[in-house]
């Protein structure tokens, strides 16, 4: 490893530096790897790809976040945004969530990130009217009726 940047395992997790990774899922290099991966990050557990989070569980690709939990992407949000998150929908199976406060919004569905009206265009650009785009469609209409 280039950084030298060594985990110890330590009650059931590996810890490096002030982050940590539960050992019953991330093996010690995937928690060395991982650990490469978060910048300026301080008693995160779980995560990766973030930048300037602390107090964050399970977050992936976050930047200045502060006590989320299972966040991708939240990036913008000086607090901890208010958020809706889908069951489990589209192609990739997986679940989709819209973040917002009264500056920001955001909605993250796998390595998308943008706007209710960005997201509505990518859908329909991908899905068209096949029945992953009918279930994006029926959740964003959810998601703006609880919104407004």
């Amino acid at each position: 490893m280039s950084n030298n940047k060594r985990a110890q395992l330590l009650d059931g997790y590996w810890v490096i530096e002030a982050n940590k990774w539960d050992a019953n899922i991330y093996t010690e290099e995937q928690a060395e790897i991982n650990s490469t991966t978060l910048i300026n990050c301080r008693n995160c557990r779980n995560c990766s790809n973030c930048i300037d989070c602390s107090n964050c569980i399970d977050c992936r690709h976050c930047y200045d976040c502060r006590d989320c939990s299972n966040c991708n992407g939240c990036s913008g949000f000086k607090t901890n945004p208010e958020r809706i998150t889908s069951p489990i929908i589209g192609s990739r199976k997986n679940n989709t969530t819209y973040y917002w406060t009264q500056e920001h919004e955001q909605i993250v569905c796998g390595c998308f990130k943008g706007s209710i009206q960005e997201f509505e265009e990518k859908v329909q650009a991908t899905h068209g009217d096949n029945q992953h785009g009918v279930d994006y469609r029926n959740w964003i209409e959810r998601v703006k009726s609880y919104i407004t």
